[in-house]
């Protein structure tokens, strides 16, 4: 561990961690977006893996059950001008909450563009950060997305949280939302600054949580890089009892994978 730090200099950490993090994630990350004319957009996030011991071939899309039960959908790789239907094998789980689209390869090669796979390697085997250590999640929150006529219109965002103390269980844990001492990063433009809301949460379900190994490392920038960071679960839901964001423990969230049929 490296000397404690406080205050603004703490901050100032903050602000560079998230802003690589969110850098380094961007390729992995979509919206997921179910439109029927007449009737409110229903908004989640998802992220593109990778399988390497090849039970999988192409890309496959993780999200949550209670996001993709809602169907037709359509997603957004990194570097698209335009939403596009998914498409492929679907296999949804209603008790674990989870989800996962097996896209073929010649689909994901026709709109790949920017965007990347999450390799299972990223994968942590157990969710076990370090105290106070600084948690990442990337995805699209309903109160910054206008869907419209097949488009979009939307700021996605990466959030640096902690988890919360003595709380959670075998199952989740629980991630700090406190809007009201949320901060914006430097990175962020003028015009986004004036349109980003963070007051609402819904629309992150779906969304990877990494755990960034930042303080783990030090919490020193010249030794850490986003590189560093494994994913520790999938983030569920908000809990307006607890004021939290609940998330799904990777050792959970691998064992369902390795568990499902081998079409899915």
């Amino acid at each position: 561990m490296g000397a404690r730090v406080d205050g603004e200099k703490w901050k100032e950490l903050c602000n560079a961690v998230t802003e690589q993090m969110e850098a380094f994630t961007k390729p992995f990350v979509t919206p997921l977006i179910h439109e029927l004319d007449g009737s409110e957009a229903l908004i989640g996030s998802g992220a593109y893996i990778d399988f390497s011991d090849g039970k999988v071939g192409g890309a496959t899309l993780l999200t949550c059950e209670h996001v993709a039960r809602h169907q037709p959908q359509q997603h957004r790789p990194d570097g698209a001008k335009k939403l596009i239907l998914v498409s492929g094998e679907v296999f949804s789980d209603t008790d674990c909450d989870a989800s996962t689209t097996k896209i073929s390869e010649n689909t994901w090669q026709a709109q790949v563009l920017q965007s990347q796979r999450v390799v299972m390697s990223k994968f942590s085997t157990t969710h076990a950060p370090a105290k106070a250590e600084l948690l990442f999640f990337h995805g699209l929150a309903g109160e910054n997305a206008y869907v419209g006529f097949g488009g979009l219109d939307d700021i996605m965002t990466g959030y640096c949280s902690q988890e919360k103390a003595d709380s959670g269980d075998d199952e989740i844990f629980e991630i700090l939302w406190q809007p009201l001492e949320a901060q914006v990063t430097e990175g962020t433009s003028v015009d986004e600054k004036e349109r980003l809301r963070y007051d609402d949460p819904k629309g992150f379900s779906g969304s990877l949580v990494w755990n960034t190994r930042f303080v783990e490392l030090g919490a020193d920038l010249s030794r850490w890089r986003p590189t560093d960071a494994v994913v520790t679960g999938l983030l569920r839901r908000w809990d307006t009892s607890t004021k939290t964001l609940l998330v799904w423990r990777v050792e959970h969230v691998l064992a369902w994978l390795a568990s499902r049929p081998g079409w899915a």
